[in-house]
């Protein structure tokens, strides 16, 4: 071999030992970052484990009422939002079984129990065929409604009664009236642990002439103080007694952009840590939610119904029990592919208002120009007023939105998270290994 050849072949042979040396750090550092990546088995591979057949669970396909539009709307979107910001999300999610209840014989005697604690007499009951239980209270212009099935119930009042108690005094502050709302429906057992984690709303109103109800510009013009009821439940579940728990809050964290909320539970005698990444629970229509108490003056006169009924007028109560772990892990189809399907128009509209309008009144149709989505996509659990097998995920796509004459307003899209067409028959995923008791403190 020539002095030529060999230069020739030993710089051949440096740039392959240089390109294998370069190939071997790069496989290193994707091992090593994996390797801090970690995740449960269940959020890495859905394991399908609601129902045991794929065709089980797909009978209970999400099936979400759209608000309607005029005629003459367009479906058409502007895209301004950062889309990068759509990674952090979730790529695998909780789903958990609703708790269906049934009739039971106690119904009756359950529901005359109740009304006796909201005061009312129970023995004058009046029955609804077997739909459902009435109660009337002449003195306080009240009548309250049970359903004989859940348990789900309608407390109101007559609105000519309102205002005149509520021309002889002043509105608690939103704080008490958070406070007296959540007070009564503890002291009935009707306040769920996952409403605990909500940040609950508060709607001003006034009482038309006709007694319908209209959003209030202030609480000096306001007769009721409406306080909505938010449910939250866990996306992700991180019990601290895994291997690897702590790394895998920590990239959790980082990922979601979410700290996890912290509580407790007792294995074996010993403390658990649950570290959850938690999201709301929606409805139909995003600004009304399945649990309202409306707070008025305080009627001192009256007698019947004990301090903590005394300055509450309406209850609107639909509660679903739901497992308290999650029955599965399902995967999610991409954030983009959720916005493609909203502006081919398959998305459902939840809510169509003008800017600071009044969505307290119910929604009339309205004539669109475009939607300019400026908000960043997220996904809640939807719940609706009617029951439901599943507490499923959605996608929320917000902004604003152009009326005819170009008047502004503001919109929620919904679209159904799951990845339906890649559901699967159950799969048994390897259990996380679990690390000695004394350390899970």
């Amino acid at each position: 071999m020539t002095l030529t050849e060999a230069a020739f072949w030993t710089k051949r042979f440096g740039v392959i030992a240089l390109g294998a040396g370069v190939i071997f750090i790069v496989v290193v550092l994707i091992l090593t970052i994996q390797s801090k990546d970690e995740m449960p088995p269940e959020y890495l591979t859905a394991n399908f484990a609601c129902t045991e057949k794929r065709e089980e669970f797909l009978q209970h396909k999400l099936d979400i009422p759209s608000l309607s539009l005029a005629d003459g709307s367009e479906m058409v979107f502007e895209i301004l939002t950062d889309t990068g910001t759509i990674d952090s999300l979730p790529q695998i999610i909780n789903v958990y079984e609703f708790e269906i209840p049934t009739q039971s014989l106690s119904a009756q005697a359950n529901a005359k129990i109740l009304a006796k604690k909201m005061g009312f007499d129970p023995e004058a009951i009046i029955r609804k065929g077997t739909q459902s239980y009435v109660f009337v209270d002449k003195e306080n212009k009240r009548t309250l409604e049970i359903q004989a099935k859940n348990m789900n119930f309608t407390l109101k009042t007559e609105p000519a009664h309102i205002k005149e108690i509520s021309d002889k005094g002043t509105l608690p502050s939103e704080q008490d009236a958070k406070l007296m709302a959540t007070s009564m429906l503890r002291s009935f057992g009707l306040y769920s642990d996952d409403y605990a984690l909500g940040n609950h709303q508060i709607t001003y109103i006034n009482i038309n002439p006709d007694g319908s109800y209209s959003k209030a510009s202030s609480a000096s013009e306001a007769e009721l103080i409406k306080i909505d009821f938010v449910r939250k439940k866990s996306m992700i579940t991180i019990p601290s007694n895994i291997v690897g728990a702590e790394d895998m809050v920590q990239t959790l964290t980082t990922r979601l952009g979410m700290e996890p909320t912290l509580s407790n539970t007792i294995v074996n005698d010993t403390k658990l840590d649950i570290y959850t990444y938690d999201t709301i629970v929606s409805y139909p229509e995003t600004q009304r939610h399945n649990i309202s108490v409306y707070i008025g003056v305080e009627d001192n006169s009256n007698s019947t119904t004990g301090n903590v009924m005394n300055a509450i007028y309406q209850v609107d109560y639909v509660y679903w029990p739901i497992q308290v772990e999650s029955c599965g892990t399902y995967e999610l189809i991409s954030p983009q592919k959720a916005i493609e399907e909203v502006q081919a128009g398959n998305g459902k509209v939840v809510y169509l208002f003008e800017k600071n309008g009044d969505d307290v009144v119910q929604y009339t149709q309205r004539k669109v120009k475009k939607f300019i989505v400026t908000k960043d996509i997220f996904i809640t659990y939807y719940e609706s007023g009617d029951e439901l097998q599943y507490l499923q995920p959605v996608y929320v796509i917000s902004g604003d939105v152009i009326f005819e004459d170009d008047i502004k307003g503001s919109f929620d899209i919904y679209y159904p998270a799951i990845n339906y067409d890649i559901v699967q028959d159950k799969i048994e995923l390897p259990k996380p290994e679990v690390v000695e008791k004394t350390s899970w403190l």
